[in-house]
C-alpha cells in the first residue's frame, strides 16, 4: 500500500471509527435513557401484577355491595380505597349522570381522567388504559337500572418526573460526552502507534543497511518491507550496495594492478638500467682499453636504453588505452581480404618459421564478411602475438603458427595456434594481465616487458570483442591457441 493512501485511511478512520462507535454506544444509552423513562413515569409495563390486583380487587367488592341506595356503598369503596392506597392508586366512584359516590383523587388526577377519559366509549364492563403520565383501571356496573364507574388511577408527578428525567438526560449527556472522549483518544492512539511502526520499521532495516555500508559490509541485504515506497527504497538501496560491492572489488583489483604495474615496471627498469649504469662505470674507470671494447660498451648502453625505450613506450599507449584516452581510427574493412594483404608483412616476423594461413570461404569471396576496426591496432595485437611466439619457442627456426579466421553467428572468430612450449592451464586465465608472466620469462627481462597481451586485450575490447588463451594440447594444437572474437557489420561504405 502507498503511505498516500495509508495516510488518507488513517485520517479517515481516525474520525470514521470514533463517530460510529460513539454513534453506537449513543444508541445504546438511549435505550437506557428510555427504560429509564419509563421506569420513572411508572408505566405499567413493569408492574403488571399489581394492576391485575386492583383489576380484581374493584371486581370483587361491586360483587360485595349491598342492596339498596348507593349512600350505603361508602364505607365498602372506602376500604376498597385503603387497599388500593398500598400500591398506589387512588379511587373514584361515579354514578353514571355525574354524581359522586366515591372520590379521593388529587386535583392532577382528575385533570387526567377528565382530559383523557371522557372522549372514550366503554363498551365493556372493564378496562385498563396505559397513558403517558398514569395508568388507570376502569371498572362499570349497574344496579336498579342506573350505571356506575369505578376508576383506580396510579399517576404520577409530572414536576417530580420531570426533576427526575432532566438528571437522567444530563447524565446520559455527560456518560456520552465521556466515553466519546475516551474511544477517541483509544482509537487515535492505536492508529498512530500502527501508522508509526509502519514508517519506523522500515526506517529501521534502512538504518541497519546503512550501517552495514558503513562497515562496508556490501553483502548485507535489506529485506523489503513498508508500504510500497518503502519496498522500492529497499530495493534501491539493496541495488545500491551491490553496485558498491562491484566498485569495492573493481576499486581492490585497480589497487592490485596498481602495485603489480609497479612492482613489474620497477623490475624491468631496475635490469637495463644496472647494465646501462655497469658499463656507464666501466668507461668512466677506463676499464676499455682500446677502441673496439668502448664500441662495444656503447652498443650495450645503447641496447639498455632502447629497452628502457620500448618498454615506456608501451606502458604510455597502455596507460592511454586504459583510461579509453586511446585514438582509434576504426573504419569498415572486408577482413578476408585485409588479413591476406598483412600475410606478407606477418610472414617477415618469422625468422626462418612457417605461417599458415586458413580462411574459410566465406572471408575468401568478394564481399565477404566486414568489420569495423583500426586495421594499425589490429596488425599490432597480430603482431604483438606472433613475436611472443618467437621469443618463446626454444628453437625459433621450428616454430608454426597457423592462422585460422571464420565466420560464425554474426561474429568473426580468428585462431593463432603454435607448436611451442604452451602456457600450464593454471595460468591462462591470468596472461593477458598487466605484467604477468611465468617465472622464465619474468627471470629473463629481456625477452618482453610484460605488457604485450595486456594491450592486445585493451585493444580488443574497444573494438567491441574478446581475447583469451587455450591450451593447445586440448584444441587440437600443440603450443598456445590465442582466440579473438570481432562483431560482423554489414558493409556500408567508407
Amino acid at each position: 500500500m502507498q503511505i498516500r493512501r495509508r495516510l488518507f485511511l488513517s485520517n479517515f478512520m481516525m474520525f470514521a471509527l470514533p463517530f460510529v462507535i460513539i454513534l453506537l454506544m449513543a444508541g445504546a444509552l438511549y435505550l437506557s435513557y428510555q427504560e429509564a423513562k419509563l421506569g420513572a413515569l411508572g408505566n405499567l409495563a413493569h408492574d403488571k401484577q399489581v394492576v391485575h390486583q386492583v383489576q380484581a380487587d374493584i371486581r370483587q367488592t361491586v360483587e360485595q355491595l349491598p342492596v339498596g341506595d348507593s349512600a350505603a356503598w361508602y364505607q365498602n369503596f372506602a376500604e376498597l380505597a385503603g387497599r388500593m392506597a398500598r400500591d398506589n392508586y387512588h379511587l373514584a366512584v361515579v354514578e353514571g349522570k355525574g354524581v359522586t359516590i366515591y372520590n379521593n383523587l388529587t386535583e392532577l388526577e382528575e385533570m387526567q381522567i377528565a382530559e383523557e377519559l371522557r372522549p372514550a366509549a366503554f363498551v365493556d364492563d372493564s378496562a385498563v388504559f396505559i397513558f403517558r403520565d398514569s395508568n388507570i383501571v376502569k371498572y362499570m356496573f349497574q344496579r336498579e337500572g342506573r350505571e356506575y364507574h369505578v376508576v383506580g388511577i396510579l399517576s404520577f408527578d409530572i414536576q417530580t418526573g420531570r426533576g427526575l428525567l432532566g438528571g437522567l438526560y444530563r447524565s446520559y449527556l455527560g456518560g456520552l460526552l465521556l466515553a466519546g472522549l475516551v474511544v477517541f483518544l483509544l482509537i487515535n492512539m492505536w492508529l498512530a502507534h500502527r501508522l508509526s511502526q509502519t514508517i519506523l520499521q522500515p526506517i529501521a532495516a534502512l538504518q541497519k543497511a546503512a550501517r552495514a555500508v558503513e562497515q562496508r559490509n556490501y553483502d548485507y541485504r535489506i529485506k523489503p518491507v513498508g508500504d510500497e515506497e518503502f519496498a522500492s527504497l529497499c530495493q534501491n538501496i539493496n541495488d545500491m550496495t551491490a553496485k558498491l560491492g562491484k566498485l569495492e572489488q573493481a576499486r581492490q583489483e585497480s589497487e592490485q594492478e596498481r602495485r603489480t604495474l609497479i612492482a613489474g615496471l620497477s623490475h624491468d627498469i631496475r635490469t637495463p638500467l644496472t647494465v646501462i649504469r655497469g658499463y656507464v662505470e666501466g668507461l668512466q674507470d677506463g676499464v676499455a682499453k682500446d677502441q673496439a671494447m668502448a664500441a662495444r660498451y656503447l652498443g650495450k648502453i645503447a641496447e639498455g636504453t632502447a629497452q628502457i625505450s620500448r618498454l615506456l613506450e608501451r606502458l604510455f599507449l597502455y596507460s592511454k588505452l586504459n583510461m579509453e584516452a586511446y585514438p582509434f581510427n576504426f573504419r569498415q574493412v572486408e577482413f578476408g581480404g585485409w588479413l591476406r594483404q598483412k600475410e606478407g608483412e606477418l610472414r617477415q616476423l618469422l625468422p626462418a618459421g612457417e605461417l599458415v594461413l586458413a580462411l574459410q570461404s566465406e572471408l575468401r569471396e568478394n564481399g565477404g564478411v566486414w568489420v569495423q576496426i583500426d586495421s594499425t591496432e589490429i596488425q599490432r595485437v597480430l603482431t604483438n602475438l606472433i613475436e611472443n611466439a618467437v621469443k618463446y619457442h626454444p628453437e625459433p627456426a621450428q616454430l608454426k603458427i597457423r592462422i585460422e579466421a571464420e565466420c560464425q553467428q554474426g561474429e568473426l572468430h580468428l585462431r593463432l595456434a603454435d607448436n611451442g612450449p604452451g602456457v600450464q592451464a593454471e595460468n591462462l586465465p591470468r596472461l593477458f594481465q598487466e605484467f604477468y608472466r611465468t617465472d622464465m620469462a619474468r627471470s629473463e627481462t629481456k625477452q618482453g616487458s610484460g605488457l604485450g597481451l595486456a594491450i592486445c586485450k585493451r585493444i580488443i575490447e574497444a573494438h567491441g570483442g574478446r581475447i583469451w588463451a587455450e591450451d593447445g594440447r586440448s584444441a587440437g594444437s600443440t603450443g598456445l591457441v590465442v582466440c579473438i572474437v570481432l562483431p560482423v557489420v554489414n558493409k556500408t561504405g567508407d
